[in-house]
């Protein structure tokens, strides 16, 4: 049987709230770690806090299968469909235990809301979440810098804070990554492309290679290169009564967005690269993942 429980994570000194259906019973833990080797499955909320990726990571080198709520716009609506259940049971419809129930019956009867956490998405993810602290201050700085305040200094501070932290990426990828380099060289890319070969590498942890390959058509709507059907936002509104908004990972796409724009500045000069030109790399890249993917398993089974 395997053994699940599902937790309403907590910011700073505030202890995570746990919900074990198969016992009925509701507890606290001040760090995710404490749940290795008691749950073969560990279901969170879609808040991953930064000082959450070691506890993560103790849980998966334990063998526990992690998974995060990956449709977080929905929760309203999900909170809505149990809060007659909710207020049977705890009283009033928010609390904390109440939200890690609901993930359980969220789990009961929609698990493909869950998305699963690799193994390299807890080494990556953080360095990720390091990266855009300097790269949206150097964004912050440059647009300053054009309205005619004296912040070259600043900027070089910053751009020197930026490599640093996107050379351990690459550093981490080149040794973790199978195949990295591999992709990268057939992209056009070399060692000197440090800005592009990071992105590279979160673009590629944000599309969960090498556990799996997206299909194009999978990839485009993860990645926001799709224009809606008029048709569609029309019967979506009608059924919700809501504005219609596309969902997608904001994150992915800038790594796609300055991976395309280091491509085309080698290739053709260009600085600025259009959706059509990031659909057109990401085609390349799902194609060259592909391909890698089934020399591998060639090369393994011939072996």
């Amino acid at each position: 049987m395997v053994r699940r429980v599902f937790v309403d994570t907590a910011w700073n000194s505030k202890p995570h709230t746990c919900y074990d259906p198969a016992e009925d019973m509701f507890f606290e833990v001040e760090d995710l770690a404490e749940l290795a080797g008691r749950y073969d499955e560990v279901y969170i909320d879609c808040a991953l806090f930064p000082n959450m990726w070691p506890q993560l990571k103790a849980l998966i080198n334990d063998g526990a299968r992690v998974f995060y709520f990956a449709w977080p716009w929905k929760w309203k609506r999900l909170r809505e469909k149990y809060v007659k259940e909710l207020r049977k049971r705890f009283g009033r419809e928010k609390t904390d235990f109440g939200d890690a129930y609901i993930l359980s019956r969220i789990h009961e009867y929609k698990p493909r809301l869950f998305k699963g956490i690799t193994p390299l998405d807890v080494e990556f993810k953080p360095l990720l979440m390091k990266e855009r602290t300097p790269a949206r201050q150097l964004m912050r700085l440059r647009r300053m810098l054009e309205l005619g305040i004296d912040v070259e200094d600043e900027i070089r501070d910053c751009e020197e804070r930026l490599m640093e932290v996107r050379g351990e990426i690459v550093e981490n990828a080149v040794e973790k990554i199978p195949g990295f380099m591999e992709v990268a060289e057939k992209l056009g890319l070399d060692n000197e492309d440090v800005n592009a070969l990071s992105a590279l590498a979160g673009l590629l942890i944000y599309l969960r290679w090498p556990y799996e390959v997206m299909s194009m058509h999978k990839a485009i709507r993860y990645l926001g290169l799709y224009k809606p059907a008029k048709e569609n936002i029309r019967k979506f509104e009608e059924r919700y009564g809501e504005k219609y908004r596309k969902r997608y990972s904001g994150y992915a796409r800038r790594c796609l967005n300055l991976m395309t724009a280091a491509i085309l500045i080698k290739k053709k000069g260009i600085l600025r690269p259009r959706a059509r030109d990031e659909k057109e790399v990401l085609r390349r890249l799902l194609g060259i993942l592909k391909t890698h993917n089934n020399e591998t398993i060639a090369g393994g089974g011939a072996g």
